[in-house]
């Protein structure tokens, strides 16, 4: 069998070998060294650039979280869940982190920007709250927890004079209104076995969120109390919301209905203390506040209507973890006008009214 040498563009060391037998195309051994040398120059010398280490791993800065929530008026351990909120500073869509299980700390993925943040209990999924709804969301300053207004409670209906409101359920929050993650923190903050001390990257490991809510203790003393089965009330001038962020109370005029549930008789069996705490939003100071009760007694009557003005007889304790504002209608030590009593009865003070708790009989 006899081969032809042919040479293709005097291309140095190139050689085909072609077999006039079979018609095989055969590379020689040293035009497969050459190409192979060849091809590495060309991906080394033409443009490929190295990316840097965070744009190739980390886009996001691993920031602790820490939450103490021994100031929040909240018991924890009936808490389900916790949120985190950043509002980027330059307009964009808010990022949302939800705690579960451990709701004390955690770490999060931020990217790099410029973020106001508000960190509270529950979410704003309404399976979370029975009372309260939340507005503004996609705002940092607008932000609102609201009371969700109530049709009808018991004798009471809701209307544009009367705007009733639920009682709302225990929040608390905290805010922080700048909190920036630059794009050295990324390789920091994802370093193994190290702890940052940068005040920056701490900032969220300080956060003790404060009540959004305020306490009523209404405490009221009847003479015949053992002649009602049961006392309701109402309470207006109050506020229905306010603003996470900055505290600041939306001033739209709500009316709490309540039941004075809790007794405790003087030793006549027939006098005594009706009782009742719950929760509102606020009072501005410049609404008039008017309470009114009504009692239904023993013989399925009501009594009239006992209606009340109580601006000047609020006491405020701002001292508590929850601001508490107390009110006491009818003992002697006050004006006539806040004397209640009742008819007497023949029924003493024998059974508990705690069972009656959150309800209320409608009179037809």
């Amino acid at each position: 069998m006899k081969a032809i040498l042919v040479k293709i563009k005097k291309v140095p060391f190139i050689e085909w070998m072609i077999s006039e037998g079979d018609g095989l195309l055969k590379i020689n051994t040293i035009v497969v060294i050459v190409l192979g040398i060849t091809l590495l120059a060309l991906l080394t010398f033409t443009g490929c650039t190295r990316r840097t280490l965070e744009d190739d791993i980390f886009e996001t800065a691993l920031i602790p979280v820490r939450i103490d929530w021994s100031a929040s008026g909240v018991k924890i351990e009936e808490m389900h869940r916790a949120s985190i909120w950043l509002f980027p500073i330059d307009g964009g869509k808010p990022i949302e982190y939800r705690l579960e299980g451990n709701l004390r700390e955690r770490d999060i993925a931020v990217p790099v920007g410029i973020y106001s943040v508000l960190v509270f209990n529950e979410t704003i999924d309404d399976d979370d709250w029975k009372t309260i709804t939340f507005t503004g969301t996609d705002s940092y300053e607008k932000f609102a927890v609201m009371a969700i207004p109530e049709e009808s409670k018991g004798f009471y209906f809701r209307s544009d004079n009367f705007p009733l409101v639920a009682n709302p359920e225990t929040i608390a929050a905290w805010n922080l209104d700048r909190f920036e993650v630059t794009p050295e923190m990324l390789n920091i903050t994802r370093a193994e076995n190290e702890i940052s001390n940068d005040d920056d990257i701490l900032a969220l490991t300080v956060i003790k969120p404060t009540p959004m809510y305020e306490r009523v203790i209404m405490k009221v003393f009847v003479k015949n109390l053992a002649s009602s089965m049961q006392a309701t009330g109402t309470i207006d001038g109050m506020v229905s919301g306010i603003y996470l962020s900055s505290g600041e109370i939306i001033n739209e005029e709500a009316v709490h209905a309540f039941v004075l549930g809790d007794r405790i008789y003087d030793d006549n069996g027939n006098d005594g203390i009706t009782t009742r705490t719950f929760n509102i939003f606020g009072r501005d100071g410049k609404n008039q506040n008017n309470v009114s009760i009504d009692f239904l007694l023993t013989d399925g009557t009501l009594f009239p209507l006992q209606k009340y003005e109580v601006s000047k007889l609020i006491y405020t304790d701002t001292e508590q973890v929850v601001v508490t504002h107390y009110i006491s209608l009818g003992y002697s030590n006050t004006n006539g006008d806040h004397e209640i009593e009742l008819p007497d009865s023949d029924m003493q003070a024998g059974v508990s009214v705690e069972d009656w708790e959150e309800v209320i009989i409608p009179i037809k």
